[in-house]
């Protein structure tokens, strides 16, 4: 059988007494930061007079670069450009153009003049009729020649008049119809090259704007970005004092608050050992027989 312990000492240690009040507010900061309720980054943004937004909203500016990028199109003055000089590109001058670029007036001057060729070939022939009455050659073979040849002279006259008053009208129809392709190709390219130096100018108006914009938007979520950090501080400032206080109040010594010592009381069996040792010492005082010495020995080892 064990022994059974006499004695059972316990020793305290805990703060000391001038640190106790701290040791107890640290843990009593503690619970009220737990049971405080959740606080939402919204909530306290509307209690600060701020939104509640964690994301900056898209500027006008950039409002007004996007709906003018969504408006970007085939600029118009490239388009009728490019159209234009499509047109000319397919125009020929054949007998259509040149009818169309011939002076219309053209043919009364060719008539002017060969009515005039014609006046100038009746005075010849009236002067050379005259000629040959004086001579008395009147109705001669060599008057009649003479006016064959001047007949002739005449009709060559009327014919060379029409062709060069129509290669004229033609080389000036021509002249004409080159001149304004031209001028049209280069009215064209001019309008071309203003339609992309106009398209350029809003384009880069479109970029400065969304430029801008988005450095007023950056600038929005800076504020949003310290709002945010603000209330991040605010909601951990408790905890960082509850851990600071309690980094301190743990690096404090500890003091022992001292010891207790508990004393066993004798068990039945010590007892009952006790008690058969003293019979059997008061037996042999008294010179008692063996029975009784016996009877105290057999009680002993019974025990």
């Amino acid at each position: 059988m064990a022994d059974t312990p006499t004695s059972v000492q316990q020793q305290q240690v805990g703060f000391a007494p001038q640190l106790a009040p701290y040791g107890e507010a640290v843990l009593g900061g503690a619970a009220k930061a737990v049971e405080a309720p959740y606080q939402s980054y919204a909530d306290w943004a509307r209690k600060q007079g701020l939104s509640g937004d964690q994301v900056a909203q898209f500027t006008d500016l950039q409002k007004q670069a996007f709906a003018g990028a969504g408006n970007l199109g085939y600029d118009p003055y490239s388009t009728a450009a490019a159209q234009g000089l499509q047109s000319l590109s397919g125009q020929q001058f054949d007998q259509a153009a040149a009818q169309q670029y011939m002076n219309p007036y053209m043919q009364s001057v060719v008539d002017i003049q060969k009515r005039e060729a014609e006046r100038q070939s009746g005075i010849q022939g009236t002067q050379q009729q005259a000629g040959a009455t004086s001579s008395g050659a009147l109705g001669g073979s060599r008057d009649a020649i003479m006016r064959a040849e001047r007949e002739r002279n005449l009709g060559q006259q009327m014919g060379d008049i029409q062709a060069q008053g129509s290669q004229a009208a033609f080389t000036n129809a021509q002249n004409q119809f080159n001149t304004q392709r031209q001028m049209g190709l280069q009215g064209y390219a001019a309008l071309g090259s203003q339609g992309q130096n106009l398209y350029g100018q809003n384009l880069s108006n479109l970029n400065l704007k969304g430029l801008m914009g988005t450095q007023q938007q950056q600038q929005g979520q800076n504020l949003l970005d310290v709002g945010m950090q603000n209330y991040t501080n605010e909601q951990n400032y408790p905890y960082k004092q509850i851990g600071f206080m309690s980094d301190i109040v743990r690096g404090a010594p500890m003091s022992n608050l001292g010891t207790n010592v508990y004393q066993a009381p004798p068990s039945l069996i010590s007892q009952g050992l006790g008690a058969a040792a003293a019979l059997y010492g008061a037996t042999k005082k008294a010179g008692g027989g063996r029975i009784r010495a016996g009877l105290a020995d057999l009680a002993l080892s019974r025990m």
